[in-house]
């Protein structure tokens, strides 16, 4: 539009008839019009999108407050079931009832990790933040010994970390069912180290069939690398997880077998 006002200033200083200047005093008054038209145009279409995007984010924000509600909902009958199943099994009950019961805890555990990502995934979405306090990764591996054939290999080292709990507890249980369920793994090998920079490393190894791919797209959200059951998040999540409590995942090359290091800071 600007570039048509000069062309046609430009004409009218060599016009010399009243013709000629009408002439261009139209096309003057039309070029104006179908600027003024144009920059209506862009400007109703900047709102609409504006409208659109916005209308967009809060949708997305319902979605994502309807999912940490429902997981955090969830976890107090899960939360009861399993001790319900494990006061039955302190009572020592006959070898077939014994093992029907550590099924149904198993497949609780199972629902419990499906709803924690769920929650994890949720409140990541939303930026929420994490409960930093001192934990014994230790302790909370000595924990998981029951569940999964691990063996942490000696020096014990049992200083306190920097990190949210329950985060820690997920990051495990993923890491540990993905070597299982995906990597047909029969063993985990850990090893706990203690760094000059006050940092400690944790190093997990299994003897499954590791992944031949790349390592980067492990931490893609919703990308499955395998055909069993799965949602494709476990990675992504315990990454995150691992950034909002200042450490570090890092998934190694190896093959067969996997093989990552997380990295915390000591408390």
């Amino acid at each position: 539009m600007i570039l048509g006002l000069r062309q046609a200033k430009t004409i009218s200083q060599f016009a010399t008839s009243d013709a000629q200047v009408q002439d261009v005093t139209r096309v003057s008054r039309m070029l104006k019009m179908e600027g003024t038209f144009f920059l209506i145009l862009l400007g109703m279409g900047g709102v609409t999108l504006a409208i659109l995007s916005y209308r967009d984010y809060k949708r997305a924000l319902l979605i994502t407050d309807f999912f940490s509600t429902v997981t955090h909902e969830m976890k107090t009958p899960i939360a009861t079931l399993q001790l319900q199943v494990e006061g039955l099994l302190n009572e020592e009950p006959a070898p077939e009832v014994s093992k029907k019961l550590q099924k149904i805890l198993k497949e609780n555990r199972r629902i419990e990790s499906r709803m924690d990502k769920a929650f994890y995934l949720a409140s990541l979405m939303q930026g929420e933040g994490l409960f930093i306090e001192s934990v014994s990764i230790l302790s909370i591996l000595d924990s998981l010994k029951t569940e999964f054939p691990l063996k942490i290999q000696e020096p014990f080292i049992d200083e306190l970390v920097k990190a949210d709990r329950k985060a820690v507890e997920s990051i495990f249980l993923n890491l540990f069912e993905n070597s299982l369920r995906h990597g047909k793994a029969s063993q985990i090998i850990i090893q706990i180290e203690k760094t000059d920079q006050e940092e400690m490393l944790i190093k997990i190894q299994d003897d499954g069939i590791g992944f031949s791919g790349n390592k980067a797209s492990l931490t893609v959200p919703f990308k499955r690398h395998s055909t069993t059951s799965g949602t494709g998040i476990g990675l992504y999540i315990a990454k995150k997880l691992m950034d909002k409590m200042s450490g570090f995942l890092k998934i190694h090359e190896t093959h067969p077998g996997f093989s990552l290091t997380l990295g915390f800071k000591l408390s």
